[in-house]
């Protein structure tokens, strides 16, 4: 038996006498040496929240939001532990936040067994879409599912029907490339391999290279993605003949950090040059427009107020270099404050219902207040930093995708696409090697290869001069047949011999015949043109 010391952390933020608690469980992957670990922006984000929503009067009237959370480090197992604990350790959670797909995928098929009701602000797998599988789950991070797509779009625009995938061996990867396949067949684009790996990426990337293949799809964890980086730049699969497509949430500055850490053989300079080019797609995490949301901030607000909890939790953000999860701090942002908006409605409910309970009185196995809780997460909507927070009806978020290129060690913004409208904003900023967009396979082309026509009228011009000679000879042969002289030199023979010179003149001109002169039907009866006149020659030489 392995005993497992748990500190949980409780957010009890401007806490008022006399207030009623409402408490909720928190799952933050932070320390963890794999994986997503976005816990480490994503819990001061929520911290925050936890302050607004507690500051805010009108919301949650008479009650104050309590988060209890512990470390995942997005390893199932654990996320599984720190669960149970929260659960099996007073004071009663009302609803679980969680990050990390794999964690998310153990922890939600679970909670439905204690009418708990799952957000999860960073897990993209498509396979947490499954209602019959995961009933009680809400996320305020998109399906991974959405970026297909937008990479489905973003080939047609650019001509590419041929495409490889390389995935990471995670449930995550796999559910989104199956998802990618189906919508690769529907619009007739062909995928010549599909490569996986555990944690060495290295004979994948080598199958790549032996498969020819130019436009590749790449859905791993950012750890692996600098191993696979590194992989390109060994093999050269990078440069003006190759387009990767990356995940779009990794830091701005993914490919240069941890690699002594990691033992990375690669340089940042090496590094550097195989991420060039590469497009990203992703799910809009910040609120493009810089408008006043339900906290009262913009995105631009919250992204200083967010610098500086980095900064007071000891991060050093200097020089751009965030902590993982930066991205996603917004979709953890939001989602307590989906939190407070549903409790919210839940009390309003439970009271306009007249059936003497409060959220207060919740316990694991009260359906009627789980599933008022259900119905307010479902019918949630706000304008929040990451941009308007809904739920389908699979408990997923709807959002547009935003198309990014790494161009000179930065990342531009190329477009945004909207998946229900099929609407591509696009902003013709792209920049490819070589100035022109790279193709999808090695292109055979094929050239008709002639005999240059001066050097064929040159030879055609001796052949017939020769002709016109050996000719004149025959003529001169057979007139003066009688002569001695003629006689004594075999005549017969002489005529015989000027004959085999005038077919293998003809011959000349014959084989220089090609495509430029003869048309495809004729140029076989040339062909047996030639043999015949090739073989009288044998025969004429015997």
């Amino acid at each position: 038996l392995v005993n497992v010391s748990f500190v949980v952390l409780v957010f009890n933020i401007n806490v008022v006498s006399g207030y009623n608690q409402l408490h909720i469980g928190g799952i933050f992957p932070i320390n963890g040496k794999g994986g997503w670990q976005g816990g480490q922006a994503c819990m001061p984000a929520a911290k925050l929240a936890l302050q607004d929503v507690n500051e805010k009067e009108d919301l949650l009237p008479g009650f104050n939001l309590t988060l209890h959370s512990n470390d995942s480090e997005c390893e199932p197992g654990l996320g599984a532990s720190v669960m149970y604990n929260l659960l099996y350790n007073a004071p009663q959670k009302l609803m679980l936040l969680a990050g990390c797909s794999t964690v998310c995928t153990t922890v939600a098929e679970a909670a439905k067994m204690w009418n708990l009701v799952v957000l999860c602000y960073g897990a993209s797998s498509p396979a947490l879409s499954d209602r019959s599988r995961f009933p009680t789950l809400f996320r305020t991070h998109p399906s991974a599912t959405v970026h297909n797509p937008t990479r489905i779009k973003l080939m047609q625009k650019f001509g590419w029907s041929r495409v490889a995938i390389l995935q990471q061996a995670e449930e995550v990867f796999i559910s989104t490339v199956e998802d990618l396949e189906t919508r690769c067949k529907e619009a007739g684009i062909e995928i010549v391999t599909r490569q996986s790996f555990l944690s060495d990426p290295t004979d994948a990337v080598r199958n790549l290279r032996r498969q020819d293949a130019r436009i590749i799809v790449g859905l791993f964890y950012v750890v692996a993605a600098r191993r696979v980086l590194c992989e390109m730049y060994k093999q050269q699969l990078y440069g003006r003949a190759y387009v990767w497509f990356f995940i779009g949430w990794y830091e701005d500055n993914w490919y240069e950090v941890n690699l002594k850490n990691e033992n990375i053989s690669c340089t940042k300079e090496q590094m550097r040059m195989a991420a060039q080019g590469h497009l990203t797609t992703e799910a809009l995490m910040w609120n493009q427009n810089n408008q006043k949301t339900i906290s009262g901030m913009s995105s631009e607000d919250f992204r200083k107020r967010l610098n500086d909890a980095l900064i007071e939790e000891g991060y050093d953000i200097s020089h751009n270099r965030y902590p993982e999860g930066y991205q996603e701090a917004p979709l953890a942002y939001d989602a307590v404050w989906s939190v407070a908006l549903a409790f919210n409605k839940t009390m309003q409910k439970l009271k306009e219902g007249n059936i003497g309970k409060t959220l207060k009185d919740f316990t694991y196995t009260d359906k009627v207040i789980a599933n008022t809780i259900y119905s307010a997460m479902n019918s949630t909507q706000f304008l929040g930093v990451s941009g308007w927070v809904a739920f389908s009806s699979q408990g997923d978020r709807i959002a547009l995708t935003q198309i990014e290129q790494m161009i000179d060690g930065q990342y531009y913004k190329l477009g945004y696409y909207d998946t229900q409208a099929d609407n591509l904003t696009w902003f013709d900023m792209e920049k490819w090697d070589g100035g022109k967009v790279p193709q999808d396979r090695t292109i055979v082309r094929r050239v008709l290869r002639t005999v240059s026509l001066p050097l064929f009228i040159c030879m055609s011009t001796v052949s017939s001069c020769g002709i016109v000679v050996a000719l004149a000879l025959i003529v001169f042969n057979i007139w003066h047949r009688h002569r001695r002289v003629i006689q004594t030199s075999h005549p017969v023979c002489n005529t015989i011999m000027l004959f085999g010179v005038i077919i293998c003149l003809v011959s000349v001109i014959l084989l220089g015949l090609d495509g430029q002169f003869v048309t495809a039907e004729n140029y076989p009866k040339v062909i047996k043109i030639v043999f015949t006149v090739a073989e009288k020659i044998h025969l004429n030489h015997t």
